[in-house]
């Protein structure tokens, strides 16, 4: 397998600096010009290997999908409630940066379509894999709202730890996380 060729690497480091700049001081502060200096670069390589702003988020939302599709494709076509549960928990919602990128993109989303159209293809599509990963180990009718309601609580879950709310306790919320994916009722009260 051959070397990536230079403009990949440039396009790579240059997302990096913007998810560095968009992680440090979201959308609306970041400039091309504070991209370009994480970057190491001028301005104009900036815009030659990436475009304008508009191509920039489109470019760091393909490389947010395309992260979240490699930490799924490891995983077999039949997965189990376990596999799942890492993946949603330990895997997914858990690193800090992405979190924060993915709360700034839902903002810029409030007031762009487009924007919002690739980000309900990025989640609609995970839920989709995941869907497909449990319902051929577990077959069942309502396994994608399954899958729905515990992607909707483990990205709650980072969101709230972003706000500094953390859960009362961790094996609880990962208890409600797995009774959500197996179709039971959420435990009440303290978990062992």
């Amino acid at each position: 397998m051959g070397r990536p060729s230079k403009k990949e690497d440039r396009r790579a480091e240059i997302l990096a600096a913007f998810e560095s700049c968009v992680f440090a001081k979201g959308f609306q502060q970041t400039s091309l010009a504070d991209v370009a200096a994480a970057a190491g670069q001028p301005r104009s390589l900036v815009r030659h290997f990436i475009g304008n702003r508009d191509q920039m988020v489109v470019a760091l939302i393909d490389r947010l999908l395309e992260r979240a599709l490699q930490q799924i494709e490891g995983l077999p076509k039949e997965g189990s409630i376990d596999q799942v549960m890492t993946l949603l928990m330990e895997r997914v919602f858990d690193d800090p940066t992405t979190n924060v990128i993915i709360m700034e993109l839902w903002h810029v989303a409030l007031r762009d379509d487009s924007v919002r159209k690739r980000l309900a293809d990025v989640y609609g599509g995970f839920i989709l894999r995941v869907t497909a990963m449990l319902t051929a180990a577990h077959p069942d009718q309502e396994t994608h709202e399954r899958v729905f309601s515990a992607t909707a609580l483990a990205f709650g879950a980072a969101f709230f730890r972003y706000l500094g709310l953390l859960p009362p306790s961790q094996q609880h919320l990962a208890a409600n996380v797995r009774a959500l994916l197996v179709g039971k009722p959420l435990p009440v009260g303290p978990v062992n």
